[in-house]
């Protein structure tokens, strides 16, 4: 799956088709205006994360950020349509929650990427224990949900936590594919730095029943 130029009046929601089970493979940095607001926002959050502002900046930039969510409210699509966390090709999928993984190497059965960790992130002067398994969920959901193999959830993410995740340095998040047992899908991912270990894990993917995934829904 590519994503073709913008341009023209195209938006990236017509020059895409979004799955989860697409073929998985390296992501590449994107330069069109929705990757410039996925940016805006990150950086947004990092700015809140750090700040102190007196009463009255915090009351006007308020109501600024009020303005600006109801202008994106305005524009708003059902989840099947949306484009944050759906553009697959591209570091973090344009999705703002997590950190921003950049998948490096995919293989049949393996994935390795890198992300880097700021204040938004932090648990205390290193890699927040609660962002860690959403790392592993993301590289372990989309290696193992590209293997053709069907679609599945994840029933159970295990994490051991090593050593202490350094902020503003790159770190490594690598992915394996163990085995399948009926319905059953089982993967196991570790994040290193350099050669320190930070944490390892272990998965169970379950594939889902035919007809029982929600219905797209729409927020009134």
């Amino acid at each position: 799956m590519s994503i073709a130029p913008l341009g023209a009046g195209r938006t990236i929601s017509e020059v895409i088709s979004p799955t989860w089970t697409d073929l998985f493979g390296p992501t590449t940095e994107s330069d069109d205006e929705f990757a410039a607001l996925t940016g805006a926002v990150s950086a947004l959050q990092e700015a809140f994360t750090r700040c102190d502002p007196p009463p009255e900046v915090a009351a006007a930039l308020a109501h600024r950020l009020h303005e600006v969510a109801g202008q994106l409210r305005s524009h708003e699509t059902a989840e099947d349509d949306q484009l944050c966390g759906r553009l697959w090709d591209r570091p973090g999928r344009g999705q703002v929650m997590a950190p921003a993984l950049h998948v490096d190497e995919v293989t049949g059965t393996t994935a390795r990427g890198h992300f880097t960790i700021e204040r938004f992130h932090s648990g205390r002067y290193a890699l927040n224990g609660g962002v860690t398994p959403m790392i592993f969920d993301e590289i372990m959901s989309r290696l193992g949900n590209s293997l053709g193999l069907g679609w599945a959830r994840t029933a159970n993410l295990s994490v051991d936590y090593r050593s202490p995740a350094p902020l503003y340095r790159k770190l490594t998040a690598t992915a394996e594919f163990v085995r399948q047992d009926g319905r059953k899908r089982y993967l196991a991912a570790t994040i290193t730095d350099d050669r320190t270990l930070i944490a390892e894990a272990t998965g169970l993917w379950v594939l889902t029943t035919p007809g029982t995934a929600p219905e797209p829904q729409r927020r009134n």
